[in-house]
């Protein structure tokens, strides 16, 4: 019973270690894989994240392993000093002995602990407050742990220092031509995702483009020139809806029925009308002929309307 009680928390324990190493190691998975298409040809282990990935992973099993081994061995330490077990020992066995094989790795590698039943041999002679030190051998793996990461300070002193693995100054500046670069494709991506509060002034491309859309589908209520019709005068300075670009955006796209003004959202991309709206907006100053008279508030570029002309104009 005893024994599937510490078979539980080993794997809770276990179990743990693999959601958080899980966790990390997706985490950093994501950022290597924005990161893929810049990177350059090769993979510099030293570096990538590609890397730390690898060891987290082997690092939280070798720490899973070790957690299980830790709760069982003080499991039958604590059935041993109750006297409801026998102390372990190794049986005799054949070669093929799974039992044997464990504890000659376990003894070996691992631990090199000292049998419970030889412990009183091996207890040193002084103590602090009561407490006695056991003459145990620092463990295998923890040995070979810090050599081997004496060898790898070296190798990351000799690539960080003398061979070509970047500073952080390197670093830095290749992370913020990333970043740019990054930047520089969202803005490509969404250039036409514009919206009346987000609009600009398109360039002149844009200002063409919009011109080509205006003769096709505005010329019979604005004029071809808009000069007005059964439409306002487009050309002048009064708006009945307001002159800034998102005002003009938003009248195009929404449109006011109230004023035979239709709504385009659905047969204009989000782009084409900001291309639409730039081309209104340019046509100020123009004066073509029979234009009609103004409509609306006089509205200028500053928002503001001289204080001589605020009230409104008499439709006619």
């Amino acid at each position: 019973m005893k024994r599937m009680y510490t078979l539980r928390y080993a794997l809770l324990a276990l179990l743990a270690l693999g959601l958080q190493g899980a966790a990390i190691a997706q985490e950093t998975a994501a950022t290597a894989t924005d990161a893929a298409t810049a990177a350059p040809a090769g993979i510099d282990w030293f570096s990538s994240e590609k890397a730390l990935i690898y060891i987290f992973l082997v690092f939280f099993v070798l720490c899973g392993i070790m957690v299980a081994h830790i709760l069982w061995r003080v499991n039958q330490m604590v059935l041993e000093r109750l006297g409801k077990t026998k102390p372990a020992k190794v049986k005799a066995a054949g070669p093929g002995s799974l039992r044997l094989w464990w504890a000659r790795i376990n003894n070996r590698y691992l631990t090199r602990a000292i049998p419970v039943e030889q412990e009183e041999d091996r207890i040193l002679d002084h103590e602090y407050d009561g407490i006695r030190e056991l003459d145990n051998a620092l463990p295998p793996w923890w040995k070979w742990g810090f050599y081997l990461s004496v060898v790898l300070s070296f190798v990351y002193l000799w690539h960080y220092q003398f061979g070509d693995g970047p500073n952080p100054e390197q670093e830095y500046r290749a992370e913020m031509k990333t970043a740019e670069a990054e930047i520089e494709a969202y803005r490509l991506a969404s250039k036409d995702n514009v919206d009346e509060k987000s609009v600009t002034m398109a360039d002149a491309a844009g200002i063409e483009a919009g011109k080509a859309i205006f003769q096709k589908n505005c010329f019979m209520c604005h004029g071809a020139a808009g000069e007005g019709g059964v439409g306002p005068n487009l050309t002048d300075e009064y708006w009945l809806h307001g002159g800034t670009i998102n005002d003009v955006f938003h009248t195009i796209k929404y449109g006011y029925a109230d004023k035979g003004m239709q709504a385009w959202e659905k047969m204009f991309s989000p782009a084409q009308i900001r291309d639409l709206a730039s081309y209104v907006k340019s046509l100020k100053g123009s004066k073509p002929a029979n234009a009609k008279a103004p409509q609306g508030d006089l509205f200028v570029d500053n928002g503001a309307a001289p204080k001589d002309s605020s009230a409104p104009v008499a439709a006619k």
